[in-house]
Parts: C-alpha cells; structure tokens; sequence
C-alpha cells in the first residue's frame, strides 16, 4: 500500500486562533473529499481510491504564505477555503488549501520546505 497523505496548507500571514483555524482545516478536508471522492464516485471518474486513503487517514498540516496561497487559487484544481467572516477574520479571508492527497514522493520540492503548523 503506498503513503498517501492529504496536505492542507495554512495561510501564515494572518492571525486565527487553533479553534477557528480547526474549523477551517475541516472545511477543507470535507471539500476534498467530497468533490474529489463522493462526487466522483457518483460520477463514475477516479481518483485516489477512498479505502486507500481511509487506511491511514495521515494529514498534514502546513504553514504556507498568503501570496503562495492565492497563486494555488488562480492555478485552480485545488479546494480553497475563504471564511464567511461570521467571527475572527474578515469576510471573504483566505484561511487554507487543501493540496490533495499525495505520497511524500509526488511533492514538488516547495511543498517539502514548508514548515508543519504547530
């Protein structure tokens, strides 16, 4: 079985507390998953096999500047969470993305010198 991994990059450059950023790291792990896996599988398309995933469950969390951040989202192709601002941030604030489900191998070298959120 391979190592697959979900990577969620956080935007370093704002100030949210661990509840908040919490909340918004599961925003973007439910997007993932489904519109990478339930709705696919509605579909009929493939991805990285759930059962797979669902094997290990490994995520990773990343600091990750804002600016890197907003170049993934024009990029497109990856789920992008923007807060409703209801609370902490302003509305429409970029909080985090979710850079897929990946074994360490398959990462581009920037992604390998992001640092771990703690």
């Amino acid at each position: 079985m391979r190592d697959y991994r979900m990577y969620i990059l956080v935007n370093e450059d704002i100030k949210i507390s661990k509840g908040k950023l919490a909340g918004q790291v599961g925003h973007a792990v439910m997007s993932y998953v489904y519109h990478r896996m339930i709705k696919p599988i509605q579909e009929r398309k493939e991805y990285v096999s759930l059962d797979e995933y669902m094997a290990e469950q490994k995520k990773i969390i990343l600091k990750c500047p804002q600016w890197k951040l907003e170049e993934l989202e024009h990029e497109g192709g990856y789920f992008v969470i923007r807060d409703k601002g209801y609370t902490q941030l302003e509305p429409n604030t970029l909080t985090c993305v979710n850079f897929g489900i990946h074994t360490p191998e398959e990462l581009p070298d920037w992604v390998k010198e992001l640092k771990l959120y703690t």
